[in-house]
């Protein structure tokens, strides 16, 4: 008889291919933001290199600038997904174990989807802001009103009952699997899409506070990532999200009695 850890190593083989894929693609993409933050780093505060500019009245940068942004959330937003993932890939292997792959690959897809989708405003939302001059290359704020209005705005949404809402689908995937489970990769793809609807829903406000700290600030990406793993990780009784809401509140507060 096959020993319990042989089992378990094995089904952890067959699922193999599709975390290596998540892994590459995350590496991948912070690779490219690193390659981004290595051009610019040589100008900060001057100007931003060739192409990246903002402020033109052509297409080009704004479709450079959604594809910037949708790099971002593939660095950022797909190891937040990791633990959902893998409460879908064991339910799928229970249902349909010859592809549980594919189906956890459809459900990788579709939690993206949204957050592939909201680079296209942040997208503009930072081309408008850079065209009336109040970013830097960096995209960093450069108006303390705008940063202070952005940080009150992110913090009280910490404690809006839609953000609890929200994130209480991304603290209980299984809970939310259990009750919309489609078989299939086309139901996988579509409970990834509403899961990332939720995940989006949750998260969006802190994503805005990247135009405060600087949206190509490596650093700063990092930090918000795991801010937003935390608050799907960590217990609630934590009280994590009302906590960051705090800060991010009192932040705002101390920009704004800085004017």
């Amino acid at each position: 008889m096959r020993s319990a850890w042989s089992v378990i190593g094995g089904v952890g083989l067959r699922r193999a291919p599709v975390w290596i894929g998540m892994a590459a693609i995350v590496a991948m993409s912070w690779y490219y933001l690193g390659r981004i933050d290595s051009a610019m780093s040589p100008m900060h505060g001057t100007s931003p290199p060739a192409g990246m500019a903002m402020g033109g009245d052509g297409v080009v940068s704004p479709l450079m600038a959604f594809a910037m942004w949708a790099v971002m959330m593939m660095a950022m937003m797909l190891p937040t997904v990791a633990p959902s993932a893998s409460v879908f890939s064991s339910l799928s292997a229970r249902r349909d174990p010859g592809r549980t792959n594919s189906a956890t690959a459809a459900y990788v897809t579709g939690y993206a989807a949204p957050w592939i989708a909201f680079a296209a405003p942040a997208a503009l939302m930072q081309w408008a802001l850079t065209y009336a001059l109040l970013l830097d290359p960096m995209a960093r704020s450069t108006s303390t009103m705008l940063s202070s209005a952005i940080l009150l705005a992110a913090g009280v949404y910490q404690w809006l009952p839609l953000k609890s809402a929200c994130l209480s689908k991304c603290r209980s995937p299984l809970a939310f699997f259990m009750a919309n489970w489609l078989d299939g990769k086309s139901g996988a793809f579509w409970l990834g899409l509403r899961h990332g609807g939720y995940c989006g829903g949750c998260c969006w406000a802190l994503m805005a506070v990247m135009f405060v700290v600087g949206a190509m600030s490596l650093a700063w990406m990092g930090l918000i990532m795991l801010l937003v793993l935390s608050e799907k990780v960590i217990p609630l009784s934590w009280r994590f999200d009302k906590t960051l809401g705090m800060v991010l509140v009192a932040a705002g507060l101390w920009i704004a009695a800085g004017m």
